[in-house]
C-alpha cells in the first residue's frame, strides 16, 4: 500500500473543517444554527447524545483525494435530504447510480483509510483508498438488521479527476452501493422498532423488529413515526412472513404525499390511507389499528390513547389503548406473572413477597410438585399459572400436574433413555396455547417435542440446519411463533432463534422449527437464556478471551452497551417476565436465588433453591 494510512473519525486534520457542521440541540431550551464564525472539524459524538445532528457540506475547492474521501465518509453519517452532499463528493455519472438505500454495513468502529494506490499504469488513471474494518453486522434493504461474527472488512473507494467550474477536482467514481458506517453512528442514527402481525390462525400478535432512522430519513423524507407505518404497511419481514399475517389488505398504503403524522393533544393519532383499506369489514379495522397500536407504543414519549385509521374522507374505526388489549403480543391481558422455584428438597415453590421470604414451606405449590411427590430437578410453570411440567431430578421423566389443587402426578409423558442425567431431559416450556416443548438430548435419540395441550401423545418437532448439534435447552416465545435454542456442538453452545410451523392435518401433520438464525455469533458461548418480553431476551455467556456477563439482546441480535447488567458469578440459570415490572431472577451457585429489581443491584432471596423461572 502507498502513501499514509488515516483512520477516518480520528486522524482529522484542518482540511475537514470544510466537512461537517455539528448542531447540538441543548437540552434545557432551544438552540439555533450559527450564522457566522469558523466552521471547526468535531468528533462524533455518543449515541446517548441522541439530539446532536450532523450536517453535511459540500467540498471545498481544490480538495486533496484524502479531503474527498473523508469529506464523503462523514456525509454518510448525515440526515442530509437524499444525501444531496455525500453526491458532491461523486463524479457525475456516480452521483446518479449510487444507491444509499440499498443496505447499510456496520463496524464496530469507523473504517480505517488505507491509500492512496497509485495506477499501475497509464491506462488506468485516478487513486485508489481501502476501507478496512471490523464488520459486525448488515442492515438490508427491508430494515432487517443480521448480527455477523465480527470478521474483516475491505472495499475500495476509486477516485479521478474530473473537470468542475473550469477546474481539474478530485471525485469519487467506484464505490460499494449502500452505506458504511461505525457503530457509534450507527446507533446515533438508526432506532430499532418492533412491527407487529397476527400468528397465524391465532388473534394475539408477534413482534418483528426493524431499524428505522432516528429522525427525520433522508431518502423518504419521512418522520419516524411515519416511517414505522410505512414499514409495517409493507407486510412482515421474509423471515417471519411464512408463520405471521398482516390484517391489513394488499396493497394498503399510507395515503400519497403523507410524510410526517403526529399527536394530537389527547394523545391520538389519526393514519391516513389508501383505497385499498376502505372494503374491510369492522373488526379486521380494529385488528388494524391493533398492528399500529402496539408498533407504535414505544416510539413516543407519552402514552398512545387512540388510533383512528381513515382513507380519503371516509372515517374507517378507531382503537383506544384498553380496546388493543385484546390482541396484546403473546401473554393475554390480565394473566398473572409469578416467579418459581425448585427449593432444596426438589419441591415447587412460589417466589414470595417481601413478607414471606425465607418460608418455603409458606410458598409451596399445592399437589404433587409442591408436596414432593415428584422430586423436580427442572420445571416449566404455564402461562396462566394452572399448571406445571417438571422433569424429575434424574432427568429421565417428564410430568404435568395441576399447581392449583391436589391431584396425582400421573404417568410421565416421556422418559428419556439417555445414560446419564446431561444426556436426557431438558427444562421444558410452555407456548401461549398451553403446549408444553422440550428437547431429549439423548446422543441415540436426540429429539424435540410438543406436547399438545400439555397432555396428547408427543410430536417430533422436524429442526432444519442443526447441521450435528445438539438441542441443549428450548425456550418458546410467548406468542408460540419463535423458539430458542441453545445448541451445542464440541465445547461450544450458540443460540438460535427458529420460526415454528405446521402444516398438514391428522395423520399427515408436520411439525418443524426452520429458519434457524444465530442471534449471538460475537458470543463463545451461551449458557442460559430467556425471553424477556415479546422481541427481547436476556442471556448468560461470554465472548472469547472475556468472562461471564448478563446481557439483554433484541430477537434480532441487535445489542447496545446499555443492555449489559451489573455482573453476578457463577450463573448457572436466568428467568425475565413478559412484562418489563418483574425483576430478573437467576441461579448464582452457592448464592442461591437472587433478583436484579429495576434500577437496583443483585439480591439475594433464596439461600437454598434452583431453576427460577417464570410462567413461558
Amino acid at each position: 500500500m502507498g502513501g499514509d494510512s488515516l483512520r477516518y473519525g480520528r486522524k482529522r486534520t484542518a482540511r475537514l473543517s470544510a466537512c461537517l457542521v455539528v448542531l447540538a440541540l441543548a437540552l434545557a431550551g432551544c438552540a439555533s444554527i450559527p450564522d457566522s464564525g469558523d466552521v471547526e472539524p468535531v468528533k462524533v459524538s455518543p449515541q446517548d447524545e441522541s439530539q446532536v445532528r450532523v450536517y453535511a457540506v459540500p467540498p471545498p475547492q481544490n480538495a486533496t483525494s484524502a479531503d474527498i474521501v473523508d469529506g464523503f465518509l462523514e456525509a454518510m453519517t448525515s440526515d442530509d435530504p437524499d444525501f444531496a452532499m455525500a453526491r458532491k463528493y461523486l463524479a457525475k455519472d456516480e452521483a446518479g447510480s449510487w444507491q444509499p438505500q440499498k443496505g447499510t454495513t456496520v463496524l464496530s468502529e469507523a473504517p480505517d483509510l488505507e491509500g492512496p494506490e497509485k495506477p499501475h499504469s497509464a491506462d488506468q488513471p485516478g487513486l485508489t483508498y481501502q476501507m478496512i474494518g471490523q464488520e459486525i453486522a448488515t442492515v438490508d434493504a427491508d430494515h432487517v438488521y443480521r448480527p455477523l461474527k465480527p470478521g474483516r472488512y475491505q472495499d475500495q473507494l476509486h477516485l479521478i479527476q474530473e473537470k468542475i467550474g473550469g477546474r481539474k477536482e478530485w471525485r469519487i467514481d467506484a464505490l460499494p452501493q449502500g452505506l458504511v458506517l461505525g457503530q457509534s453512528d450507527f446507533q446515533r442514527n438508526y432506532r430499532p422498532v418492533d412491527t407487529y402481525f397476527y400468528a397465524r390462525g391465532d388473534n394475539w400478535l408477534v413482534a418483528d423488529p426493524v431499524f428505522i432512522r432516528q429522525r427525520i430519513d433522508p431518502l423518504t423524507r419521512m418522520d419516524p413515526i411515519t416511517q414505522a407505518v410505512n414499514v409495517l404497511l409493507a407486510g412482515p419481514t421474509g423471515w417471519l412472513k411464512p408463520s405471521v399475517a398482516s390484517a391489513f389488505p394488499a396493497g394498503t398504503r399510507l395515503q400519497k404525499g403523507t410524510r410526517t403524522l403526529q399527536f394530537d393533544d389527547n394523545n391520538a393519532l389519526t393514519v391516513p390511507l389508501n383505497a385499498a383499506a376502505r372494503q374491510v369489514t369492522p373488526l379486521v379495522c380494529k385488528k388494524m389499528a391493533a398492528q399500529l397500536f402496539f408498533t407504535l407504543r414505544d416510539l413516543t414519549s407519552t402514552r398512545v390513547g387512540q388510533i383512528a385509521l381513515r382513507s380519503g374522507r371516509t372515517s374507517l374505526c378507531s382503537v383506544t389503548g384498553d380496546e388493543a388489549q385484546a390482541y396484546e403480543p403473546g401473554n393475554p391481558a390480565g394473566q398473572p406473572d409469578d416467579a418459581f422455584y425448585v427449593d432444596a428438597d426438589g419441591r415447587l415453590a412460589r417466589l414470595a413477597p417481601d413478607d414471606k421470604k425465607g418460608n418455603d414451606d409458606a410458598n409451596l405449590v399445592p399437589g404433587p410438585f409442591g408436596h414432593g411427590a415428584v422430586k423436580l430437578d427442572s420445571v416449566g410453570v404455564a402461562r396462566d399459572e394452572k399448571r406445571a411440567a417438571g422433569v424429575a431430578q434424574d432427568g429421565k421423566s417428564l410430568y404435568v400436574a395441576s399447581i392449583t389443587h391436589d391431584a396425582e402426578a400421573g404417568s410421565p409423558l416421556v422418559t428419556s433413555q439417555g445414560a446419564k442425567a446431561s444426556d436426557r431431559l431438558s427444562a421444558p416450556s410452555w407456548d401461549s396455547r398451553g403446549d408444553v416443548w422440550v428437547a431429549d438430548r439423548d446422543p441415540g435419540h436426540a429429539r424435540l417435542l410438543r406436547f399438545t395441550g400439555g397432555a396428547s401423545s408427543a410430536e417430533e418437532a422436524t429442526v432444519e440446519g442443526l447441521d450435528g448439534r445438539r438441542i441443549e435447552a428450548v425456550r418458546v416465545s410467548s406468542d408460540g411463533v419463535r423458539v430458542a435454542l441453545l445448541l451445542t456442538k464440541g465445547s461450544r453452545t450458540s443460540l438460535e432463534i427458529g420460526r415454528v410451523q405446521q402444516s398438514g392435518y391428522g395423520d399427515h401433520k408436520k411439525l418443524a422449527v426452520l429458519g434457524l438464525k444465530s442471534v449471538t455469533p460475537q458470543m463463545e458461548t451461551v449458557t442460559s437464556v430467556s425471553w424477556a418480553g415479546p422481541s427481547r431476551l436476556v442471556i448468560v455467556g461470554k465472548e472469547a478471551g472475556g468472562v461471564q456477563q448478563i446481557r439483554f439482546i433484541q430477537a434480532d441480535g441487535s445489542t447496545s452497551d446499555a443492555s449489559v447488567l451489573p455482573g453476578l458469578n457463577q450463573v448457572t440459570g436466568i428467568a425475565a417476565g413478559d412484562k418489563d415490572s418483574k425483576p430478573l431472577v437467576a441461579d448464582s451457585g452457592d448464592a442461591g436465588i437472587v433478583e436484579l429489581p429495576s434500577g437496583g443491584n443483585w439480591q439475594a432471596i433464596v439461600e437454598h433453591g434452583s431453576s427460577p423461572v417464570y410462567p413461558g
